[in-house]
């Protein structure tokens, strides 16, 4: 039986990951040997396989156990979650630096979380988008100054309640996971801001309390 240190289990916690980008025993056998082990006496998955199984009762990587036993997370649980890096630290029991130095060693990419907008069961009809399209550009070959008179307008919601800011989160993966957050636009504690676009000139921006209709 391969004795691991506790350095070692950290990092073959952190080989496994969480969430929606987790991995086979088998998976984690082969990084882990090649990463810490060659030339070494290699790991079983029954090792892996326990040292998590540990993790998860326990919530600690430590030889002596707490007391107690917390209450375990379901497969799906662990699936939708999503964790940063100051909460991996909390739950395995290592630095900042450390989680930040084993997802380098693991070749993780911090990628941009992206905002879009709640979509609504109207908002899924291709055939009304479509429709309008194919009005629109009929309508453009029939007159060309058409474009002209639309005026083009967007609105933004500026949250007071402490919503993400996308800019400052980061999504660790070794492959792009095209992490989405969905913005609920309609919701009060903010501040919205309406502009359009009329030719070339600029209407607004009006500053608006309340939810837009």
């Amino acid at each position: 039986m391969v004795n691991l240190t506790e350095q070692e289990r950290i990092s073959l916690l952190m080989m496994r990951g969480w969430g929606d980008r987790e991995r086979s025993y088998e998976e984690v056998v082969h990084l882990f040997s090649d990463t810490f082990r060659v030339g070494q006496s290699q790991l079983h998955k029954s090792t892996v396989s326990r040292t998590i199984n540990r993790f998860l009762e326990t919530s600690t990587n430590k030889d002596r156990l707490k007391s107690g036993r917390p209450k375990t997370q379901t497969t799906e649980e662990r699936q939708g979650e999503k964790l940063s890096i100051n909460k991996a630290s909390q739950q395995l029991g290592m630095s900042r630096f450390s989680v930040y130095k084993n997802l380098k060693i693991l070749k993780y990419h911090p990628y941009k979380i992206h905002l879009h907008q709640e979509l609504n069961e109207d908002d899924f009809d291709r055939r009304r988008r479509v429709q309008f399209s194919e009005i629109m550009m009929e309508r453009i070959i029939q007159d060309a100054n058409f474009l002209p008179l639309i005026i083009f307008s967007n609105e933004a919601s500026f949250q007071l309640n402490g919503n993400v800011n996308r800019h400052k989160f980061r999504y660790w993966s070794d492959e792009n996971p095209h992490w989405m957050l969905e913005k609920h636009t309609q919701h009060p504690q903010k501040l919205n801001i309406w502009a359009g676009l009329f030719g070339d000139q600029i209407i607004g921006p009006f500053f608006i309390n309340g939810n837009l209709d």
